[in-house]
């Protein structure tokens, strides 16, 4: 249900415009003052506003600049409801952050239509809003492996170091490839391929047991997972459960040097207080990656640590 905000001293100007706006079938808010509003908005925002200007205490003016501090970037309509009209005092109301002006004594087919007309931005308003928040969510996506991308992946790496440098804890980065991935393009062909990276994709997903834990592809054939709150040893406890629930999985890899199914070569690196080390966040990626090369070069099907000294 639609909800609009009245902000009048007079209380039997607060009811008539309630009357007013019963047709609409939306909940009324009724505040007797800027500061009652400031204080109700602060539990509840309305769909609209509707502020008288000549109000004890705070006036209208003032008030729809506090308002609108308050809300920053929300947008609600505000209309004032005033005996003023001169030209200086509408250019003095709209830069004060209202949107639209009503004179008294007020009419109550052109309020309930202004009223009405407000709601309707408002609701385009809110549906533009969940539109451009689905398009983040596809901009963070990898439509084909059904996890996060590697803008995804970078957005949310920044503020888990930034959140665990405050808290002084241990973040692990985990590099992820699938071995040989080349071979089983060139033998199983590209369509399989795409069907092979899926199923590791939600493979290693079933091995995090922590929402917290976050992977990503990373490019490829490649994949990086998050381990926030997470030391050296819990991420080699992660790594061997990726490892066991692909030879669970048993993806058919009859070409590859290590097994008759697919597997990954994986790279640890932890960095155990972000506040006191040395490390930035491409050094953790680098150790990580270099851990993974080693992984490759000791056979695959593998994790290895990096080594920080």
């Amino acid at each position: 249900m639609s909800s609009v905000m009245v902000v009048d001293d007079s209380r039997s100007q607060r009811l008539v415009i309630q009357q007013y706006l019963e047709p609409l079938k939306c909940q009324v808010v009724l505040c007797g003052s800027g500061q009652e509003a400031l204080s109700t908005i602060a539990d509840t925002t309305p769909d609209v506003i509707i502020l008288d200007v000549e109000m004890a205490g705070l006036s209208g003016f003032e008030t729809c600049r506090a308002l609108r501090g308050f809300l920053q970037n929300d947008w609600v309509p505000i209309i004032y409801l005033t005996g003023r009209s001169s030209p200086d005092d509408m250019v003095e109301g709209l830069e004060a952050g209202g949107d639209a002006y009503i004179t008294k004594p007020v009419n109550e087919a052109v309020l309930r239509a202004m009223v009405q007309a407000m709601l309707r931005i408002s609701s385009i308003q809110q549906e533009l809003i969940e539109a451009n928040k689905k398009l983040d969510e596809i901009a963070y996506f990898d439509v084909l492996t059904q996890v996060m991308n590697r803008r995804g992946y970078e957005d949310i790496y920044e503020r888990l170091w930034n959140d665990h440098k405050r808290r002084k804890q241990s973040l692990c980065v985990m590099l992820l490839d699938i071995d040989h991935f080349k071979t089983y393009n060139d033998h199983y062909g590209h369509i399989a391929g795409d069907q092979c990276l899926r199923q590791v994709a939600k493979t290693i997903k079933s091995a995090l047991k922590r929402p917290i834990d976050v992977i990503a592809r990373y490019g490829g054939e490649e994949f990086v997972i998050l381990l926030p709150d997470t030391n050296l040893e819990g991420a080699q406890s992660v790594a061997q459960r990726i490892i066991e629930a692909l030879t669970q999985a048993a993806i058919p890899h009859e070409h590859s040097s290590c097994a008759k199914h697919v597997t990954v070569s994986i790279g640890i690196a932890e960095c155990t207080d972000i506040s006191k080390s040395q490390l930035s966040q491409s050094d953790l990626i680098q150790k990580a990656d270099e851990a993974l090369y080693q992984s490759k070069e000791q056979g695959r099907n593998r994790a290895t640590c990096a080594n920080l000294n």
